[in-house]
Order: C-alpha cells, then structure tokens, then sequence
C-alpha cells in the first residue's frame, strides 16, 4: 500500500456524487457482480445492471488489429471497424468457402488463419486499442511502452513510427518477455529495445526522454471475467486497493519519463473507480502546476463523466472486454518528490536477490560488444539496410531512431531486434531477422510455398526438396506464403530443415467456416484471445 496517500481533491462531477465524497477514495464492499455495480451508479445506471453482470459472464467480440503495412481486403472472416479506433477491426461473422454467407462470429478464430501466421493482423481486444486512439503518435516520436507485455499495444507503435521514432518496450516481469520479443518481431521493424526493468529504474536514468508515455499498469482485471482470465474476486475491496496503490507508484515513475510539452497515456482493464478517475484524480492535483487532462473530441460517445480526460467502455454497450484510459499533458518536467510517497519494488526480495547477483556476473564478463567493422559474414543471409551492432555473439538490428538512442544511453538497459547468433564462424539466423520489411532485410534466397506446403510449414514439418533445385551459395532460406515471410528454413540434401520457433508454431487451422476445433495452441501462444496484459 502506499503510505500517506495524498488526499483526492475531486472535481465538482465528483463530488457531485453520492458513492464518493470530498477527499477520499470510494470504498465499498463487494460480494458479487451486481451487488458491486452499486459503485458505479455514477457512471452506469440502474437499468444497467443486468445487462453489465451478464456481459461479464459471457465472452467478449473477438477483434483485429491489421499490420498497417498490410491491406487485409482478403480476410477469410467478416469485420467492422472499430468506432473509437477505425484501423481495428471486430470480427463479425464467418465467410463459407461457397457462396460468401456469413456464419456465426463466435466460431470465427483468427488465429487459426494463414493470414494470422503471416503477421497480417494482431489479435487485440478492441478495448485495448482506445489508448492507441489517444497517443497522438507522430513518426519521429520517442515512445515508452512501461508495461509492455505481451507486446499488442507496442508492437501497435513500433508500426506507426517512422525510422527516426524510437519505442523502448518495457516489461518488469522476466518471463513475459519472449512473447514481447514475439510479437514485436510480427511488425518488421527494428525501431526499438525490450528492457526488463523497475519502472523507478527506468525514471531515475531515462527522466524526460520521451515524448509519449504509454503504461498500461497492472490492475484488478475485472473485464477479464468474461473471459476466465479473472475471477469475481477481481473485485474484492482490498484487492483493488493493493492494485491501485501499486498503480499509484508506477504511475508516478510514467509521469518522470516524459519530457516537457509530452503526454502519458493511462490504461487499464478494470472498472473500479480507485484505479481509474481517482488515480488521475490524485496527479492532477499533486502536479497541479504542469499536469492537465488530455481532451479528444472525437471519442466524446466514450467520455468519463466523472473526470476530464477520462474515457470508459463497457462490455454490455461497446461489443468489447471493457476498459478505461485516460491522457495527461505535461508542461514541465516532472521532478521525483515526496508528495507521493515512493513504495517498496513490486519485485520480491528474492527476485531482487537474484538480478543483482546476475548484474553482477555479467559485469566481471568481457563484453564483445561494437559496431560491426565487416558485413562480410552478413552476407551469407541476404542484404541488410539497417544499423548492427554485436554483444556476445548477438547480432543486433537497430533503424537510425533505435540507434540514436543506443548510441546515448548503451545497452545496459536492453536490445534490439535479434539478427542472428555466429559462434566459431557459425551462423544462426534468428526468427526476427525472417521477419522484416524488405527495406530493412532482403534475404538472399526465399522459398514461396503454397497453402498445404504453408500449413505443413507451420506445424514444424520439413519442407521436400526437389532434385532440381538450384544450388544455393547459403543453406539458409526464407519460407513464404502469398509472398510474406513466415521463417526460416535450411537446406538439407533432400529436403529444407524447418527452423521455425517451437512457440511459433500451430498444431492445427481454422478452415474457410471458422471451424472450432481446428486452431493454433502452441504453449499458449499464440491464441486466439489476446494474452493477458
């Protein structure tokens, strides 16, 4: 819990509310869904409440978000747009492979498509695309994503930034950072660095470098009920109350990342006003001399009524899992104060223990790390447009804005895009590498497959090589589909080794009617839910 917590001065559309009053931070018990909705008859009304428990039992509309590089007039389902963000897309039915007719929508699973395997789309809940909407991202931005995993929201930036942005993706827990890496390496860009750190690490070395913020904190989750990612406990008093005081401090972290004249960008899936209106709430007026609230005519259906720059779905209004965001503009630079106490880590000692003792050991290690003097060895793989960079036998790929800030602050807070690993003159291409736009990576040999070759591909077989193929001046291969790399293969005598990563590859597809039981469940990922954030 944060300890003296500043009390909320709450505007008049607050106050103005019965279920919180002046100075504090509504508390109420909740023993089930719709005894809970009394909390948010300030948002909802009464008529809702039936509609609102019942939405949380069932399963929300699944949504897309297409690569912007992609056209995706070809989708094997039918979509809608997003309201609040129009380059995502809700699936909204089936197509037969005969006729067109549309089947049901909730037999749909984009991710069991070869669209899907070819990076075409990204599965995202449309309520995770309303922070997207209000980053106002320009190309040369520097962006800072604090809570990254697994990588929707990032990997949305990295596509819309140009080759001079920058998005440093940032993810505290460990384990969530090979999906980050996964997903990133879907968009074809090299614009960015994945770090592992504190967020109160990151603020103390990276103060005022970012013209967009995005944190999408951890929360209680309530939306996730609907689909089982979250329990009913999600909405328990004291849970709520640890979340949102945990919020409060990384939140606090965020608002020092950003340089003056930036904007933060607040996200995330619950619906308990303490993690939400009230956070935002106890900034604005801590800060009250260089915050204020972000303002988006255009999202005006969506608005909060209880505080300015605050924006609310609902599961049972807007077809979605729900959600809330909330943007805040800075005018100076936020400076670390005591008027918001600091917390303990949210890592636990013992995880603590264990980085320092492995920053440790890395520090006594030589460190191979320098800008490449050859290309030579490259070239075995294909022709590269884009700064490289070694650290201990890792290859490294940076577009100019990635390198500019490699070049100022190093690696110590994390890499690039994996290239490939060379080791006693071997060479071992990375999936990443596979991946990218041809005006980063043009690989020195591709190999179009079709749909059952693909599909074969895909499930980690080994793809037959004819007696007629042409000898190759390097074994390594891009396999493609419909002219989209897919990944790596090497050249046997009689057949291409597939290379494709375990956690990459499906098990079984969706054919042309949505059929349920055939989809992708690789070690959960990818699925066809997006992962929890």
């Amino acid at each position: 819990m944060v300890q003296n917590q500043p009390t909320i001065k709450s505007p008049a559309a607050i106050q103005a509310n019965p279920h919180v009053q002046p100075g504090q931070i509504p508390r109420r018990s909740l023993l089930t869904i719709l005894l809970m909705f009394d909390q948010f008859q300030s948002l909802i009304g009464p008529s809702e409440a039936e509609p609102f428990a019942q939405a949380l039992r069932g399963r929300p509309a699944k949504s897309i978000r297409p690569r912007v590089d992609r056209t995706c007039q070809n989708l094997p389902f039918a979509t809608a747009q997003v309201p609040w963000f129009p380059a995502g897309l809700k699936v909204t039915g089936g197509l037969k492979a005969t006729g067109g007719l549309n089947v049901t929508a909730g037999a749909v699973r984009p991710g069991g498509y070869l669209q899907y395997a070819a990076a075409d789309y990204y599965i995202q809940d449309a309520a995770s695309m309303l922070p997207l909407a209000m980053l106002k991202l320009d190309p040369d931005d520097w962006v800072c994503d604090l809570c990254a995993a697994p990588g929707g929201k990032a990997s949305a930036i990295a596509e819309r930034l140009g080759t001079h942005g920058f998005l440093l993706a940032n993810e505290v827990i460990a384990s969530r950072l090979d999906v980050l890496h996964y997903t990133l390496a879907r968009t074809g860009r090299a614009n960015f660095l994945v770090s592992n750190s504190d967020p109160q690490e990151l603020a103390v070395s990276l103060a005022g470098q970012f013209d967009k913020v995005l944190v999408d904190v951890p929360c209680s989750g309530q939306s996730l009920v609907a689909r089982k990612q979250q329990t009913q406990s999600s909405f328990a008093e004291n849970h709520v109350e640890h979340c949102a005081a945990r919020a409060l401090r990384i939140l606090q972290c965020a608002l020092q990342l950003v340089r003056p004249g930036g904007l933060l960008v607040f996200s995330t899936c619950t619906f308990a006003i303490q993690e939400n209106e009230a956070q935002v709430a106890a900034l604005l007026e801590t800060y009250r001399d260089s915050l204020s609230a972000g303002s988006y005519p255009e999202l005006e259906p969506w608005r909060s009524p209880l505080l300015a720059g605050c924006y609310r779905l609902w599961p049972h209004r807007d077809d979605c899992a729900g959600g809330f965001a909330a943007a805040i503009e800075l005018s100076d630079q936020i400076e670390p104060t005591n008027k918001i106490a600091q917390t303990k880590s949210t890592r636990s000692k013992t995880t603590r223990d264990h980085e320092a003792k492995t920053r440790r050991t890395q520090e006594r290690k030589p460190k191979d790390r320098s800008k490449l003097e050859s290309v030579e060895p490259m070239l075995e793989l294909g022709e590269f447009h884009l700064q490289k960079l070694v650290e201990n036998h890792h290859w490294l790929g940076y577009e100019p804005g990635a390198f500019a800030f490699v070049e100022r602050f190093g690696h110590r807070l994390g890499h690039g895009l994996q290239l490939a690993r060379i080791e006693s003159k071997r060479i071992e291409p990375y999936h990443g590498l596979s991946m990218l736009l041809p005006t980063l990576f043009t690989p020195a040999h591709r190999i179009e497959l079709d749909t059952k070759n693909a599909k074969s591909y895909l499930i980690g077989n080994a793809i037959a090589r004819g007696p007629t193929d042409e000898s190759l001046a390097t074994p390594w291969s891009v396999a493609c589909w419909n002219l989209k790399p897919l990944g790596w293969l090497k050249a046997a005598s009689n057949r291409w080794n597939n290379y494709l990563p375990a956690w990459a590859r499906f098990t079984s597809f969706s054919d042309a009617t949505g059929d349920q039981t055939a989809h992708p469940q690789t070690n959960a990922w990818p699925s066809d839910d997006e992962p929890p954030e």
